[in-house]
Parts: structure tokens; C-alpha cells; sequence
């Protein structure tokens, strides 16, 4: 049935498309296909609505149902007051997308999706590409893709020609960005707009989240990527199987916490996490509602495997551990990389339980400087182009291309 009735709803939206007039004065906001509100879109947003020369603008974020559900709930901790929401899918979320002149997005859209004449189309990506993606992908592992992998490369074509921008974060992106996506039009090498809250309150500052006293423990955020093979249904993936977080807390439970911030395609169930840990404090769970920036903010340092936040919280200059337990699988046969991931990561990689401890311990002890060298000099090269001021750039692009002053 519900498969009927959004065939109904998308033919319904191709005659609003075709009918009613389209408004430049209209901007339609998403990060992660509704799933929350964060990333670059969240940044330009905020930073539209203190900027004058966007004050008539209409501004609409389209959240999915179970975020929808819950700004609706707890709306006024979440979003700016008077922020307009529409439920993605419904019959409003259509109606905008017909009519709204102005798209700012991270992540590709479905197909049927009409870009009008005139409109603008603003994509912010939503993270520096580590892993393969689009047409790069030479191995097709995506369990919950239906498509071969040259369907899936012309949906990236398809998609990308609609866009008028692209922003990057620096050059090593815009390197991979034009052959990964098959984009053509302009690139935007600015930085991203979500690292400038962490450069203007990252620096100076108490952090912590566990206590306000000076033996207040350690605040480590554990935030893995998806595994291409490890498919739920319904378009989320599984929490990975590792690290063993009883055994980490044995070795660490007296001066860390670990936040765990799960990318927004896994989906957490009962059992994935030892409720051990959970009840002790030693873990901490934090949902789609918390924007990992205020995390980053907080934390003394993050432990990652694949992901593509390390090109974020380099800014910070904390150290990041990188727990590859299937790195040999992962590059070689899942996914792969654009580069060789153990020369670039900014951190000590570990390959099990024991060696992540150490490194741990030896970073936090002052045994070893590993970490900071690294991290420093990442930043260095990765960084050169988030200023601070990545937002304001992106809506002085966004300004000229609608002629307003």
C-alpha cells in the first residue's frame, strides 16, 4: 500500500512542478535525507537567518518521521524558534519541493525529483571523500543497493547534473569530487560551513560532559562508519560487531567515558551494546537530536575506523584513534580508498582491542606525541581552507547567484 500511495504522491508532485509557480524567495533545507538536523546545511542555514540580505526568504527543513516526530516533541531544544518543518514524503514536503527556487542539501536526492528552470541547487556533500563512492566504486558491495553498480553510477550522474554547486573542503577533495560524482558544474573550494562552530568555540574552553571537577573523566567519541555488507533492511545498516567495549571499560573505565555517536544509516537494537556498560556510564548513547559538532566540542578525542569526520575534528588538534579491526577487508575487498589510508590517518591505527588501550593510555600518559604530530600536520594540508568563515562564503556564492545585495 505504501509503495501505491507514493507513486500517487510523486505523480502528484510532477503536476505541481508543471502548474504552480516556483518562488525564489523559497529555500528548502535537508541534511542526511531528513534523518536530522546537522552538518553544512545546518551551518548555512543558521547563518541565513543572521544574515539581512535572507531575511525575506522562506526558509522550510524537511525532516523523516521518526525526526519529524521528534521536533515536534521537543522542537524548541532542537531548532532556532520559528524554524518551518514539513514531514519528508508527506503532501506539504511535495508541495515545497515543487515550488521552493532555492535547494540546499548534503546528500543525493531521489530521482524523480524535478530541478525547474531558474532554480538553485546548492549542494554541500556531506563529508571529504576517504572511502570510494560513486562512479569510483570498482567493487559493488552495497547490500541494501537494488541496483547494479552501472545503474548506481548513472543515478550519481543523473543526480549531479541538477546540481549548481558543489562545495569542498580542500584540494585533496576536489581532486576525487568531479570523476566520483560525474559533476560538471562549480566547485566551491571554501571549506565547510559545520567546521566553523568548532574553529570559533573549539579552542580555549572547558569541555566535558561527565563533570565540572578536575578529576573529571576523560570524554572519548566513538563513531564508526557503516559496513557496505552488513545490510538491517529499510535502508539501515548494523552497529559493527567490535570494539569489546566490556573489555575496554575493564582497561579504561576508571579515567574515559565513550560517547557513542553512530552514523545515521545504523541503526542501534537491543543487545548490540552490553547493557553492562550502558548501566555503569561507561558508554553513553547519544541519538540523531545531538549534532556531533557539540560532541566534538566536548570530547578530548575520538576513536574512528573509516570515517570521514577525522577532516573535521583535525581543526580541534585532538588526538584520533582509529580502531581498524577489518582493515584489510575493508580496503581490499568492501570498499576501498582514495589514498593510502595508513599513511593519511592522523592517528595510530590499531587492528584490535589491545592495541587501541595502548594507544590510549600512551597518548593521554605523554608517552607518545604520535597523535598531536600527526594530527598537526593533517590539519596543515586538510584544513587550509576552514577559516572560520566557510558559511559566510557559501551565502555570498548563494547571494550573487540570486543577484541580491
Amino acid at each position: 500500500m505504501k509503495k501505491y500511495v507514493k507513486k500517487l504522491l510523486v505523480f502528484i508532485y510532477h503536476i505541481m512542478a508543471k502548474v504552480f509557480p516556483m518562488s525564489k524567495n523559497k529555500v528548502m533545507f535537508m541534511s542526511n535525507m531528513g534523518r536530522n538536523y546537522s552538518g553544512n546545511t545546518r551551518a548555512i542555514y543558521e547563518a541565513m537567518l543572521n544574515d539581512k540580505r535572507f531575511d525575506k526568504k522562506k526558509k522550510i527543513w524537511a525532516f523523516n518521521g521518526e525526526y519529524f516526530d521528534m521536533v515536534k516533541k521537543y522542537g524548541d531544544s532542537l531548532l532556532p524558534k520559528g524554524c518551518k518543518v514539513v514531514r519528508y514524503g508527506g503532501m506539504k514536503y511535495y508541495f515545497h519541493m515543487a515550488t521552493s527556487g532555492i535547494w540546499i542539501f548534503d546528500t543525493r536526492q531521489e530521482s524523480y525529483l524535478i530541478k525547474r528552470k531558474g532554480a538553485l541547487y546548492f549542494m554541500t556533500w556531506h563529508g571529504t571523500q576517504l572511502k570510494k563512492l560513486g562512479l569510483d566504486m570498482i567493487q559493488f558491495n552495497m547490500a541494501g543497493e537494488d541496483r547494479g553498480r552501472d545503474e548506481y553510477a548513472q543515478s550519481f550522474i543523473k543526480e549531479s547534473a541538477k546540481w549548481d554547486y558543489l562545495i569542498v573542503q580542500n584540494d585533496y577533495s576536489e581532486a576525487i569530487s568531479a570523476g566520483a560524482f560525474g559533476f560538471k558544474n562549480t566547485v566551491l573550494k571554501i571549506g565547510y560551513p559545520r567546521t566553523d562552530k568548532l574553529i570559533k568555540e573549539g579552542f580555549g574552553k572547558d569541555r566535558g560532559i561527565t563533570g565540572t571537577s578536575e578529576k573529571r573523566k576523560k570524554i572519548l567519541v566513538y563513531a564508526p562508519t557503516w559496513r557496505d555488507d552488513e545490510y538491517l533492511g529499510n535502508g539501515f545498516y548494523k552497529v559493527p560487531s567490535r570494539p569489546d567495549f566490556i573489555k575496554l571499560e575493564k582497561e579504561l573505565g576508571d579515567e574515559y567515558t565513550i560517547v557513542l555517536k553512530l552514523h545515521y544509516l545504523v541503526r542501534i537494537n537491543k543487545g548490540d551494546i552490553p547493557q553492562s556498560v550502558i548501566d555503569s556510564g561507561f558508554v553513553k548513547i547519544c541519538g540523531n537530536e545531538i549534532d556531533i559538532n557539540d560532541l566534538y566540542l566536548e570530547s578530548d578525542g575520538v576513536i574512528t575506523d573509516y570515517s570521514s569526520l577525522i577532516f573535521d575534528y583535525s581543526v580541534l588538534e585532538r588526538p584520533i584513534f582509529f580502531f581498524c579491526y577489518d582493515l584489510e577487508n575493508y580496503r581490499d575487498i568492501l570498499r576501498g580508498f582514495y589514498t593510502d589510508f595508513e599513511k593519511l590517518a592522523p592517528g595510530p591505527i590499531s587492528l584490535d582491542e589491545d592495541e587501541l588501550i595502548r594507544d590510549i593510555k600512551d597518548n593521554f600518559s605523554g608517552k607518545s606525541t604520535e597523535c598531536l604530530d600527526k594530527i598537526r600536520a593533517f590539519k596543515k594540508e586538510h584544513n587550509k581552507y576552514d577559516d572560520g568563515h566557510v558559511s559566510e562564503k557559501a551565502l555570498d556564492v548563494i547571494a550573487k547567484h540570486l543577484n541580491i545585495q
